[in-house]
């Protein structure tokens, strides 16, 4: 349930001393302020970008405008790195390493607090993506600005002061962009994309900062072999944390233990040679006769997929802990697209439940393997970075057996869920499950109750239409039986007197023929709106103006009144709709009328007809000042044979309904007893048909 936090600002101060503690935590660890700023800045990202992710995309005008969102999505990337590369200097404590023992404490806090940042700034990309995505629907454009935007980024990064290696960010930079852009617009929330995207940004920033940590170990190598140079033996205030070997080589030994484009390298120069078991600087003399080597034990590539685990492990923790948080404080996170962050499902919570076992099943076996071999430093930590490395690569695969389990149970209750929402009452469609078990029954259950359904909708439909038809049957018998007395009295009246007094009779006659003639065309009207209720002509659609036909029906129906009892208001654009313009002209001319009949005895009687142009949709009006509808007969208003009048069927009502309906529209009201009734008509827009 999260805390009952009803209002925002509560979220807001607890979200910020919670940040605000954890910047503490990482100042304390490093003592550094740059922590402090990375760890804010990361966050100020993330409570910034997440409400973005929902906002409606506006139109940026000119076309070069559009494409800014892609070169701020690769910046922030490179942002990133640019921050690691302040991160990992050797005044922040940073060096050269064979295990991650040998970093110090203090260099952890700068580099897990890139962690938050490194969050902020990915949901900032998912929001410039999904910004070029609005403006480039095209996926081929998109890729084309994409390539073009990571290698402008790329070749400003390989000019000084910033000096990258230009073809390893240009390939990273491609890669992120591309992967959110395919994450965007497979619109998941599950693990998937949160595990990918750790990985990358992960082996990244292990890349970048092992990279980092070599060249750093170079120059402290370069700056030994100046000591032997001018000392003859290494300067011993200088620290170095790591174990090294140095060695002073003659033209004559050179050769035997050098290869040839070391023996090669200009005079008073040096150059990096390393292999598989040694990392070596090797310096040549002024005289160029005379070679310094300074070097140490080399580990392979253990070292930066150990630092890739680490970033990894945390990225992943520091997210769950960001997702237990969150809801924890009760944040309305269920909008959003982001792993973790998107709507709560079955298939989340069992991807969850696997990687929290697994990171408690890492701890343990972490705590154990210390506690065992806590007299064994160096064994230690080999086993402990190898066991890292292992335990990622189990990770993976054990999210990978639950993202599939998950799915596998979820899919089917998904596809089941889907079909009820699009459960009609006839001509379902069957699901289909290969075996027999617990989702089996559920899917054999579902099988049955539409069948069911499908029998018992054909009955409720007979039963309806039976029961329609018989109250139909009898208005119909009410309204021809009403004037039938009176012609019947009559005639027989007209009888007695041909036998009592011709003459009479005979002016009688003339009465009566009127009177019947009259009576007749009654019953002629109550057949033709029977029949046209039943038998309603199957629309004739055609495409056209709105607006001309509500001016000519406003036409029609102010001739004769005087000024102010009727007003009109269109759009200043044609109003193009789809439907049958008969039809639609019987809806107005009756609508108008019954507004019309509805101000007796007011005052000052108006009726205001407006059409409106909204969203997606024409919306056309009609008010009157009447007296109302009165609310015990609201909701028998578009059922066939009502009437509060003295005469006809109530059909109009229930006619306009099926028409609008037929146009795929609505048509609704408002009332207020003593002030008056406005009818709704929606009929959706048409823009080129």
């Amino acid at each position: 349930m999260g805390l009952p936090l009803r209002s925002s600002l509560n979220r807001q101060i607890l979200s910020w001393l919670l940040i605000a503690l954890g910047a503490l935590g990482s100042y304390l660890l490093a003592r550094q302020y740059l922590p402090i700023l990375f760890w804010f800045s990361g966050h100020l990202l993330s409570l910034v970008s997440i409400p973005l992710l929902d906002k409606p995309l506006k139109d940026e005008g000119k076309k070069w405008k559009k494409t800014i969102p892609g070169f701020i999505a690769g910046g922030a990337l490179l942002a990133l790195l640019v921050a690691t590369q302040w991160a990992t200097r050797s005044s922040t404590g940073w060096r050269g390493f064979l295990h991650l023992t040998d970093l110090p404490l203090t260099v952890w806090g700068n580099i897990l607090s890139l962690i938050p940042l490194m969050l902020g700034i990915w949901l900032l990309s998912l929001r410039k993506i999904q910004l070029l995505q609005g403006y480039f629907p095209d996926r081929r454009v998109r890729l084309l600005l994409l390539i073009g935007a990571s290698l402008s980024i790329a070749l400003v990064a390989y000019l000084p002061p910033l000096g990258m290696q230009f073809l390893p960010l240009f390939l990273s930079l491609i890669i992120y962009l591309i992967t959110l852009d395919i994450y965007l617009e497979n619109d998941r929330t599950s693990m998937t994309w949160l595990l990918v995207w750790l990985l990358l940004i992960s082996l990244l920033l292990a890349a970048f900062s092992y990279q980092r940590s070599l060249s750093i170990d170079q120059q402290t190598h370069e700056a030994i072999a100046q000591d032997i140079v001018r000392a003859g033996a290494p300067d011993s205030t200088r620290q170095y944390h790591l174990e090294f070997q140095w060695d002073t080589l003659s033209p004559t030994s050179a050769p035997a233990l050098l290869p040839d484009e070391l023996q090669n390298i200009p005079a008073g120069t040096g150059q990096l040679h390393s292999t598989k078991e040694r990392n070596d600087w090797v310096y040549r003399q002024q005289n160029g006769q005379d070679y310094v080597i300074v070097g140490r034990k080399a580990a392979g590539f253990r070292p930066p997929l150990a630092l890739t685990s680490v970033l990894f492990l945390f990225g992943l923790t520091y997210c769950l802990c960001l997702r237990g948080f969150a809801w924890w404080l009760g944040y309305p996170f269920k909008k959003w697209l982001l792993p973790l962050f998107g709507p709560s499902s079955l298939k989340v919570r069992v991807q969850l439940s696997f990687f929290v076992i697994a990171l408690v099943a890492l701890i343990l076996v972490a705590w154990f393997t210390i506690d065992f071999f806590k007299d064994q430093p160096e064994f230690l930590s080999s086993w402990l970075e190898q066991l890292l490395s292992l335990y990622i690569f189990l990770l993976l695969i054990a999210g990978a057996l639950g993202i599939i389990l998950a799915n596998s149970i979820s899919d089917p209750i998904v596809q089941i869920g889907k079909k009820l929402g699009d459960t009609r009452l006839q001509n379902n469609e069957p699901l289909q499950w290969p075996r027999e078990d617990e989702i089996g029954k559920l899917v054999a259950n579902y099988n049955q109750m539409i069948v069911d359904l499908d029998k018992s909708a054909a009955k409720l439909a007979a039963t309806e239409r039976e029961s329609a038809w018989r109250e139909m049957a009898k208005q119909v018998a009410h309204e021809i039986k009403n004037p039938l007395t009176p012609m019947k009295l009559q005639l027989q009246q007209l009888l007695r007197l041909e036998k009592e007094d011709p003459e009479r009779a005979r002016e009688w006659s003339k009465r009566v023929a009127g009177s019947i003639i009259e009576q007749i065309d009654g019953l002629a009207l109550i057949a033709t709106e029977f029949s046209s209720f039943a038998r309603l002509p199957e629309a004739n659609a055609t495409t056209f103006d709105l607006c001309k036909l509500v001016q000519s029906a406003y036409d029609l129906h102010s001739a004769g009144k005087t000024s102010g009892q009727l007003s009109l208001s269109l759009p200043e654009t044609p109003a193009m709709v789809f439907a049958d313009r008969d039809q639609l002209l019987r809806v107005l001319n009756n609508l108008i009328r019954n507004a019309d009949q509805a101000l007796h005895d007011q005052q000052a009687p108006h009726i205001d007809i407006r059409l409106e142009a909204l969203v997606d949709f024409h919306q056309l009006t009609i008010t009157d000042n009447g007296t109302g509808i009165p609310p015990h007969i609201q909701s028998k208003i578009f059922q066939p044979n009502f009437t509060t009048k003295s005469s006809g069927m109530g059909l109009g009502l229930a006619m306009c309904k099926a028409i609008i309906e037929q146009a795929e529209g609505t048509i609704d009201f408002d009332t207020k007893i003593g002030e008056g009734t406005v009818f709704k008509v929606t009929l959706p827009k048409v823009i080129n048909r």
